[in-house]
């Protein structure tokens, strides 16, 4: 096999790819490049192709360039990191794509000044080549960094059943809340205007404040949308009562897979449970898609009562589905000194901030057993 690695343009080439290809993500997709490139990063969107057939493509990988946010910097000393997340995508762990890609991206390296290159394939710990693919990362130089970018561990629900058996598995109480939301009056219905989107962020900025989380700017969410909603693969929807929004989601398909992407809900009239007939009507979307699997997002990456997120991961598992855990973070450093430094750095933090939100969500879980 000869393979020759070039920069993909074709938005049309390089997703089709992806949607074939098991491992393919909605993060490695040509949109998902076009948003990072909105908020000023460099992308690199790298096709392996195989000359044998024709130059039929066989790998595929999308590079992000960033500076590293190091806490202090000499004048006019910037360095770069180099991510690829949830990507490479390539089609078994020894075919030669895979480093025909990194040699690419080293090549990137050098004329980024990139300290490190970071890969979070899509790889789930229980695949039966997980071995094969550790060890193929290994041979290339990467070494495991514990800290993930994204969250390795998600929440995922198959969705080919029919809508009586996903309802029926759902915990009773789940279901009950479904149908009680439904019956006091909640309605779920798509975004439609400005005054709808704006009704979605304003929900977004309290659900921030409330559950301390980051968001991204207001025209961040519009161009999502522009992307993906403009071809029929995303959808805003609102949860009203009496002409109140009280909470909204927004969804991406890509392939056969719909992600969970926002969430918020209001302060206000929260004991009519609008999320759960929200969450459904969302899963009910989705499979009207066509789509296979329900990607509730990030949970606990340790599934212990009192991790951040515990409460989030007991809401999600409610509606039946399972526990994805993604293979750890691969980084190959290009400049060790500085890449330590910047890891111990973010390690640090990290663990300060894990403590803090670990916290939050022991008192918070202390609250909800006295108020029961």
């Amino acid at each position: 096999m000869t393979i020759t690695v070039q920069e993909i343009t074709d938005s049309g080439q390089w997703n089709g790819f992806l949607t074939s290809q098991p491992r393919g993500h909605l993060l490695q997709s040509y949109e998902w490049g076009e948003l990072n490139r909105y908020l000023g990063g460099r992308i690199y969107r790298l096709g392996a192709l195989d000359e044998g057939r024709m130059g039929r493509m066989v790998g595929a990988l999308m590079l992000s360039v960033a500076q590293v946010p190091l806490p202090m910097t000499l004048p006019g000393l910037r360095f770069h990191w180099l991510y690829g997340s949830r990507g490479p995508t390539v089609e078994y762990p020894d075919s030669p794509a895979l480093p025909a890609l990194i040699e690419k991206a080293n090549a990137i390296a050098r004329a980024e000044r990139v300290v490190v290159l970071r890969l979070e394939p899509n790889i789930a710990d229980d695949d039966p080549t997980m071995d094969d693919w550790l060890a193929a990362y290994h041979a290339l130089g990467f070494q495991i960094n514990p800290t993930a970018v994204h969250g390795r561990r998600s929440w995922v629900l198959d969705i080919r059943p029919g809508d009586e058996e996903l309802l029926a598995n759902f915990k009773m109480t789940w279901r009950q809340n479904v149908r009680s939301a439904e019956r006091k009056g909640v309605i779920i219905r798509e975004a439609k205007n400005e005054a709808d989107f704006d009704a979605y962020y304003e929900l977004l900025k309290t659900t921030s404040e409330r559950d301390d989380f980051f968001i991204h700017h207001k025209e961040y969410h519009q161009e999502i949308l522009r992307h993906f909603a403009s071809k029929g693969d995303a959808i805003l929807y609102l949860a009203e009562h009496e002409g109140e929004t009280i909470a909204a989601k927004m969804l991406i398909r890509f392939g056969d897979w719909c992600w969970d992407m926002f969430g918020a809900s209001s302060n206000n009239k929260r004991n009519l449970k609008p999320t759960y007939l929200l969450q459904y009507r969302c899963i009910q979307w989705a499979k009207s898609r066509g789509c296979s699997y329900f990607d509730f997002r990030t949970i606990p990456e340790i599934l212990e009562p009192g991790e951040e997120m515990w409460g989030v991961y007991e809401y999600k598992k409610g509606f039946g589905g399972f526990s994805r855990l993604n293979i750890p973070t691969q980084d190959y450093a290009y400049r060790p000194l500085v890449y330590n430094a910047w890891r111990n750095f973010v390690e640090m933090r990290r663990a300060r901030r894990h403590a803090e939100r670990k916290k939050v969500e022991l008192e918070r879980a202390a609250r909800g057993k006295n108020s029961s």
